[in-house]
């Protein structure tokens, strides 16, 4: 069957796909109504890593940021459950830059439900610009798609930041589309506090150093500001950060299950061969550079090319690409959905493919961790190499075609 073919048997059928992506959420609101709202029917607090920032900002309005980094002493003396008033099972990190929980000092001060709900918020109006900044052709449906993506269910039910990440590569997308590299640079640079987004922007940029050297020059800009920023106002949680950094650079307890990239695919592929880890995931990293470098000279490398193939990079080479950080594919499948509308049906396939893969593959790994499999298939990750390297070659095609 070819694409157009396929297309047209999926266009009848996206409302399918609209059911399905609500059920998370309905199951979700429901499980939090029995629960009291603050936490769900099993317990499990709502918008558990939130708790990470929440707790972050607390100490640094109460002047202790020297004991940000210090888990094992925020876990013995149950400071976060003095934050919750409750004694909730488990413990949240804070592993980000110090800066970046500065975001949360104006919501530290309240319950910490109400400062989830406010975030929360944030998180949707984030997607909202985000969407905007992309410029879709129909900006209220593209938003409503994106609310059935799991990644951005997953984004929300967390309490994690990845709209706030969307939301700044959007606007570095609509700065480059405009022209304006520096400007572009020093939104990109916001992603700091999240530097392993970086790495798909570094790259294509490195792929063009004369054009692009003021994007450089903004990222760097913006990196020194924060850093100054972080040093000036909390120094003791500065100096703390540098001092864990090789620690949780190397952080890697959560689930494996719930992470999506070609690291967390061999580890639990491949658990008797821990030594083949992570030569097996740069090999994977490195071919889709190599990919991304032959997009670049078939297509004459436009940022309307590039930009998708960034925001994929980043994903794909993250050594901390975890199931919610897949939200930014959003920015990635509106562009290629409007600057190739030639492709729509290749992009209605493939979209498709993305949004069943990466909807269902948590929930496959976790069933198989559950039941003490020998191994475990994270089907997501071959799924995403397969729209990966289909929507590089229809890139490469339509870019032929247009010469």
């Amino acid at each position: 069957m070819t694409y157009s073919g396929l297309a047209n048997w999926l266009r009848d059928r996206l409302w399918v796909g609209v059911v399905i992506g609500c059920v998370p959420w309905a199951v979700w609101i429901a499980s939090l109504a029995s629960g009291g709202w603050y936490k769900d029917s099993r317990d499990q607090l709502v918008g558990t890593d939130h708790l990470a920032f929440f707790h972050a900002a607390r100490l640094i309005r109460d002047g202790e940021s020297y004991r940000l980094y210090n888990y094992n002493e925020l876990a013995d003396t149950k400071y976060q459950q003095q934050l919750l008033g409750w004694d909730w099972n488990g413990f949240e990190a804070y592993r980000n830059p110090p800066f970046y929980a500065l975001l949360y000092v104006p919501t530290a001060g309240l319950s910490y439900p109400v400062s989830f709900l406010i975030w929360t918020g944030i998180g949707f109006a984030l997607l909202g610009l985000a969407v905007r900044l992309l410029t879709p052709e129909r900006p209220g449906r593209a938003f409503l798609w994106a609310l059935t993506f799991f990644p951005v269910f997953a984004t929300v039910s967390f309490g994690q930041n990845t709209l706030i990440s969307l939301a700044i590569f959007a606007g570095v997308y609509r700065l480059l589309h405009s022209d304006r590299p520096f400007a572009a640079g020093l939104v990109a640079g916001l992603l700091w506090f999240k530097p392993q987004l970086l790495l798909g922007l570094f790259v294509w940029w490195a792929f063009e150093p004369r054009r692009y050297f003021r994007c450089w020059l903004g990222a760097g800009v913006t990196g020194a500001i924060l850093a100054a920023v972080s040093w000036t106002v909390i120094p003791e949680g500065s100096r703390a950060f540098v001092q864990t950094l090789a620690t949780n650079a190397g952080f890697g307890g959560f689930g494996q299950w719930n992470v999506v990239n070609p690291k967390a695919f061999f580890v639990l592929l491949l658990p008797v061969f821990p030594q083949l880890h992570w030569p097996l995931a740069a090999l994977c990293s490195l071919t889709s550079i190599v990919i991304a470098w032959r997009v670049k000279q078939k297509t004459g490398a436009p940022v309307t090319v590039m930009f998708p193939v960034a925001v994929f990079l980043s994903l794909w080479a993250s050594p901390h690409a975890l199931i919610y950080e897949w939200t930014l594919l959003v920015a990635a499948a509106a562009v290629l959905w409007e600057a190739r509308p030639e492709s729509r049906a290749t992009w209605l396939c493939l979209f498709a493919l993305a949004w069943i893969g990466l909807s269902v593959t948590t929930a496959l790994a976790r069933v198989q961790d559950l039941q003490k499999f020998p191994v475990v298939l994270q089907v997501g990750v071959p799924v995403m190499a397969i729209v990966g390297w289909l929507a590089a070659r229809e890139l490469v095609r339509t870019s032929r075609a247009q010469l």
